[in-house]
């Protein structure tokens, strides 16, 4: 198949780029992104992100840009219609994580993999699972309302909340979950709810929501580990189901990690019902 594509070269993605990935993106390609705040091609300007192309214009992409905190995931592996997938990600993975290597020695590279095929490409190129991510979902039907505070304050968040919210996400999450601090903006623009629990002039708590075409998403929930285990989380996940009910939104999505108990509990008391399918994280160590 390889000989239909003439004269492959690989090159570093520039902005002037951007139309032809669309395309790309807008085909039926084979396409793996991460998940994020931000779209795979708002990191054109950042490296790595390298294309494989022929005569007929861009065959693959491959980008995985460290934000400012060097938390490192897969953004973007595509591939055209009637290309090898395989043999694009031979192409494009040895160039890349070589610039990795010499530039971001010891970082994590992950990548969140919801497609059988990338899952075994990753594996055969040395990630290892880390975890399992699950989806549970909430219907109005089947809710429960546990007791929560009444002496607490819920109040939308601000801009000037942006630095201690990243506080609570450096002391709350592991690395790789943490959101950076671009990635707490992009999160609040996004928000169809961003709502935060203030006590004594410092925030103590956040949760960032979203909606989608299929209901509404409790995409982000912190508690400063000061102010764990005393009803905040609860507090919060009250809030925005009330907030998504007035919205006429009735089913509601969370995701977590497997082996997150604390986390799988709360949502539990709320009667969110865990889906059986899972999705690995995997990880590689440069």
């Amino acid at each position: 198949m390889l000989n239909v594509w003439q004269d492959l070269v690989i090159r570093k993605a520039v902005p002037t780029d951007r139309s032809a990935l669309i395309q790309l993106l807008q085909k039926k390609s084979f396409i793996h992104r991460h998940l994020g705040w931000e779209s795979p091609l708002d990191w054109l300007k950042n490296d790595p992100f390298y294309l494989l192309e022929a005569e007929q214009g861009i065959v693959a992409a491959l980008a995985c840009p460290p934000d400012e905190d060097q938390i490192t995931w897969l953004r973007l592996f595509a591939v055209r219609p009637g290309f090898p997938v395989e043999d694009a990600w031979k192409a494009l993975w040895p160039v890349v994580i070589s610039w990795m290597k010499e530039k971001y020695p010891g970082v994590l590279i992950n990548s969140l993999v919801m497609n059988n095929k990338m899952e075994k490409i990753l594996k055969r190129s040395e990630f290892e699972e880390v975890f399992q991510v699950v989806v549970l979902v909430w219907d109005i039907a089947k809710a429960i309302w546990p007791e929560s505070r009444s002496d607490l304050e819920i109040r939308d968040m601000l801009p000037e909340d942006f630095q201690q919210v990243y506080e609570i996400d450096l002391s709350a999450f592991s690395l790789i979950w943490r959101n950076s601090m671009s990635q707490q903006q992009a999160a609040y623009q996004e928000a169809f709810s961003a709502r935060v629990i203030e006590i004594k002039g410092k925030v103590a708590a956040y949760q960032i929501s979203t909606t989608n075409p299929q209901g509404g998403h409790l995409a982000r929930l912190a508690v400063d580990p000061e102010y764990q285990n005393q009803g905040l989380a609860t507090l919060l996940v009250e809030d925005i189901l009330n907030t998504f009910q007035e919205q006429g939104i009735v089913e509601i999505t969370v995701n977590t990690q497997s082996n997150n108990l604390a986390s799988l509990e709360l949502y539990k008391k709320f009667g969110f019902k865990r889906l059986e399918e899972t999705f690995p994280v995997l990880q590689y160590k440069i």
